[in-house]
């Protein structure tokens, strides 16, 4: 139990090395002739000590650190699953955001909302990151501004629009926002959205593992590209987190969007510790949303 342990360490899993040293000095402590062994009681305390130490400086670092341009592409190349171009771009921009790396999400979305094939995933991502990692109000300046320069096609803006509204209605704000519905403004002759998409807010899945198997709970969709999506897991629910594993299939799964309410199926893609930035702690999920 102890090389378990501290293999977890030396591979920097210092939350799975923590608990096997507790399941470990538990053990001790319990057992009818280890527990009078106090110097291995000891030496296993030192060990968590020092563990406990190791998380404590990661849990009090700054929580967006500052990463070299070099970094920042390397966690956009490993992050970006997609065989599609278009769409990794944007895999990519979404895990600098999850990693803490969040003006920088922010400029690249700007860039490909510009200068990509897919402008209006970039849009939404960009609106997921307002809403779910930064300022709802800067979500709804960010809209104005779209509509104000004519960035976007008419019938983009009405999708976004529609979008922001039920997400800040979501949160319970209020804003002017919602009483643009019929004013967005738009490149001229673009009536329609420019691709194929229908953005989910929320979904329902029925967990497949885990203490709380059999229940069906409801979770917000953070970033979506393509039929991939993010979710993020408070820390707290650590139980709910261990009910997914990568590679697990999902077979009863209700997506919820502002076109539609439909039932689906889908697979762990990835479960991620979030290290830094304002969700520091909590869980990155990624589920591939299959028909």
């Amino acid at each position: 139990m102890v090389k378990e342990a501290e293999l977890y360490r030396s591979q920097s899993l210092l939350d799975q090395s923590k608990d096997k040293y507790l399941q470990l000095l538990h053990f001790v402590e319990e057992h009818e002739q280890l527990s009078k062994d106090k110097k291995l009681i000891n030496s296993v305390k030192l060990r968590l000590k020092g563990v406990e130490e190791e998380l404590d400086v990661i849990n009090n670092a700054d929580e967006s650190p500052e990463l070299s341009e070099d970094v920042q592409n390397l966690i956009s190349n490993l992050f970006s699953f997609s065989k599609n171009q278009a769409t990794a771009s944007i895999e990519g921009a979404v895990a600098l955001a999850k990693f803490g790396q969040f003006d920088n999400a922010v400029r690249e979305l700007q860039r490909l909302i510009k200068d990509g094939p897919m402008p209006l995933q970039a849009a939404m991502n960009l609106l997921r990151c307002h809403l779910s990692l930064g300022s709802p109000e800067d979500a709804v300046i960010q809209f104005k501004r779209w509509d104000s320069r004519n960035e976007l096609g008419k019938g983009d803006l009405r999708y976004l629009h529609r979008f922001l509204k039920e997400g800040l209605e979501k949160k319970g704000i209020k804003s002017d926002i919602q009483d643009m519905a019929d004013t967005v403004s738009g490149k001229a002759g673009t009536e329609e959205p420019e691709e194929d998409l229908i953005e989910l807010s929320s979904i329902n899945i029925q967990l497949m593992d885990g203490p709380r198997k059999g229940e069906t709970e409801e979770f917000d969709v953070s970033f979506q590209s393509g039929n991939t999506i993010s979710l993020i897991i408070p820390s707290k629910q650590k139980d709910i987190a261990a009910a997914f594993k990568p590679g697990l299939n999902l077979p009863h799964i209700q997506c919820c969007s502002s076109l539609a309410v439909f039932n689906a199926t889908g697979v762990v893609s990835e479960m991620t510790n979030i290290s830094s930035g304002p969700k520091q702690g909590d869980y990155s999920l990624d589920i591939s949303i299959q028909e």
